[in-house]
């Protein structure tokens, strides 16, 4: 893959990204609301509001790499009555714009709480049209790896795993710069994350799960087809095996180790600050995981016809 190649892979997977960590963030907020304030709840949220508006602006501007005529962008929304791709840009500038709109309104001295709250769900419910729209763009009948429902299902797992990951690192990461600063609502910073960190774990846990589960589950839908279908395996099996197994070793190891961070700080006592490590590495090693995952998507696929 050349390097206009890699804009997409790296657009897809930070917009999901995003995306994920917008719902689990959002999700979060809604949970803490019955233990903590709205107005101590918003502190925290601020940040990782600011850090996910960050990522989807660098993940549209990497998509722009990939086109020959950047400048010329806006044109490919013409067609969103029938075009997925249109659907795709259409949604992910209303994306944005609600991001961009949730932080502004999130800093605001004055009290919008319920304007925040629906801005956020409503970020959420645009970000899962676009994950959508988004898998369907690669659901052709000229592309055999790609043509399954599989494919919708692999991009909301990878949007959910990315997601709680993000927020375990960001939430830890929030909570050192507030250390460093020596605000007053560290101690609620670190029931927020003890509080978190349990669940976190559990759907971190399932989505990988789930992705492993739709993985093979297209691996046997080509060993049932054509000679297309059987190179695209070939390709996974001989050229790629070592990425392939990778990947697997990444997303599996991710959230045990994570998870094992966990139990032991419920079990010994262990401080937040010796999470850091286990919740910064796993992250790392999940996004790892899914960019390996994304170049094999791309790199295993076989075309039919033009």
């Amino acid at each position: 893959m050349n390097f206009r190649e890699w804009a997409l892979p790296v657009y897809s997977i930070l917009i999901q990204l995003a995306i994920g960590a917008m719902l689990v963030l959002w999700i979060l907020r809604w949970l803490a609301s019955t233990k903590f304030s709205p107005g101590e709840m918003n502190r925290i949220i601020r940040n990782p509001i600011l850090v996910i508006l960050f990522t989807a602006i660098v993940a549209m501007i990497g998509a722009h790499f990939h086109l020959s005529k950047p400048f010329y962008s806006f044109y490919a929304v013409s067609n969103f009555k029938t075009s997925w791709l249109s659907r795709e840009i259409v949604f992910t500038v209303l994306f944005f714009y609600i991001l961009l709109a949730l932080w502004i309104f999130s800093r605001s001295k004055r009290n919008y709480r319920n304007l925040v709250a629906a801005l956020g769900w409503s970020a959420i419910l645009i970000g899962l049209i676009l994950v959508y729209c988004m898998a369907r763009i690669y659901m052709l009948p000229t592309q055999v790896a790609w043509n399954t429902s599989a494919v919708i299902v692999s991009f909301y797992t990878t949007t959910a795993l990315l997601g709680s990951m993000t927020i375990a690192c960001l939430l830890v990461l929030d909570l050192e710069f507030a250390e460093i600063q020596k605000t007053k609502d560290i101690a609620i910073r670190k029931r927020v994350i003890e509080y978190s960190l349990n669940w976190l774990v559990v759907v971190a846990s399932l989505a990988v799960i789930v992705d492993i589960a739709v993985t093979f589950y297209q691996i046997h839908l080509l060993s049932q087809g054509g000679v297309i279908s059987q190179t695209s395996l070939q390709l996974l099996f001989k050229l790629y095996t070592p990425l392939f197994a990778l990947r697997l070793f990444f997303i599996i190891v991710a959230p045990c180790w994570i998870g094992y961070a966990v139990y032991r700080m419920r079990k010994v006592k262990l401080s937040l600050q010796e999470l850091t490590v286990p919740v910064y590495m796993s992250c790392l090693l999940i996004l790892v995981g899914e960019i390996v995952g994304r170049f094999l998507f791309y790199a295993t696929h076989i075309r039919i016809g033009l």
